[in-house]
């Protein structure tokens, strides 16, 4: 009976170091899971600051449109006037010429009798 005692006593305590073994895991993975939940914290934290920076960033660049796509139209305007203008200078010179040759012409003919004439 001593023997199954003793044995039943080496079990016991073979089931103790054991247990012991599996507390100190579970110590272990309980650290382990508070450092996790913290940098989970952490990450959260971080997510919702660039979350408010992206925030900032959209209300910034709409911002940036309205202010900018009024300009960008006027300055097409601009650019659409001014080619107008040039077109019309252009076609005003082009008459200018034209009227500036016939005359030319004509007083180099008138020119030409005169000199027939004179000789």
């Amino acid at each position: 009976m001593e023997k199954i005692l003793n044995q039943i006593l080496v079990e016991l305590k073979t089931l103790n170091q054991r247990v012991g073994a599996i507390e100190e895991g579970q110590t272990r993975m309980e650290k382990r899971m508070d450092r996790l939940e913290k940098s989970q914290d952490a990450l959260a934290t971080e997510v919702m600051a660039v979350k408010a920076d992206v925030s900032e960033v959209k209300s910034t660049l709409v911002k940036f449109e309205s202010d900018i796509t009024p300009k960008i139209g006027a300055l097409f305007d601009g650019y659409s006037l001014r080619g107008d203008q040039i077109e019309n200078l252009q076609k005003h010179l082009d008459e200018r010429l034209n009227s500036i040759e016939i005359d030319t012409g004509y007083l180099v003919a008138r020119v030409a009798r005169l000199e027939k004439l004179a000789k």
